[in-house]
């Protein structure tokens, strides 16, 4: 691959900015690929910072919001990935906080019902562990998981006959 020259470092940084979110890690390790010295992409980035291109804060907001909508990912998978990307921790922090809770909750619901016809298990207690274990996978909390998963059972039981 050809090294680029500063200028086109800048103008294809620029290009990718617009075109996408980006964050600062992923733009400078695609800058070294394509031929700059780490310093170099380093001090770019910081410019693309500096003049608005890149912003932490919209770039935790754009990938909380497509990582739960399009991957169903949970919010622990989520803030995992995030702070892979060198993100500090507010950014973080405020995107996860503007998930709204019911649109959350119905993502792992259906998550859980998508998954559930495909578990093979000896009984309801392996059933139910694999789907948890799957859902932690996912990165949802445990908590809520078997919230979901008690929920589905109580809608499964057959109502209480007094009736004999």
């Amino acid at each position: 691959m050809k090294e680029l020259s500063n200028s086109e470092a800048w103008l294809w940084a620029t290009t990718r900015c617009a075109q996408s979110e980006q964050c600062s890690y992923d733009i400078s390790q695609k800058l070294i690929k394509r031929g700059l010295s780490p310093g170099q992409a380093n001090a770019l980035a910081k410019r693309l910072e500096a003049e608005g291109y890149i912003n932490e804060q919209r770039y935790a907001r754009a990938f909380t919001h497509d990582k739960l909508l399009y991957d169903r990912w949970g919010r622990q998978k989520i803030s995992a990935a995030l702070r892979a990307k060198h993100l500090s921790a507010n950014p973080i922090a405020m995107a996860l906080a503007e998930i709204d809770p019911t649109e959350y909750e119905a993502t792992l619901a259906s998550l859980l019902k998508s998954k559930a016809p495909h578990i093979e298990a000896e009984n309801d207690y392996l059933r139910r562990q694999k789907l948890a274990r799957f859902a932690a996978g996912r990165g949802f909390e445990l908590p809520l998981v078997f919230k979901l998963l008690d929920l589905e059972e109580s809608d499964d039981e057959e109502p209480y006959d007094e009736t004999f």
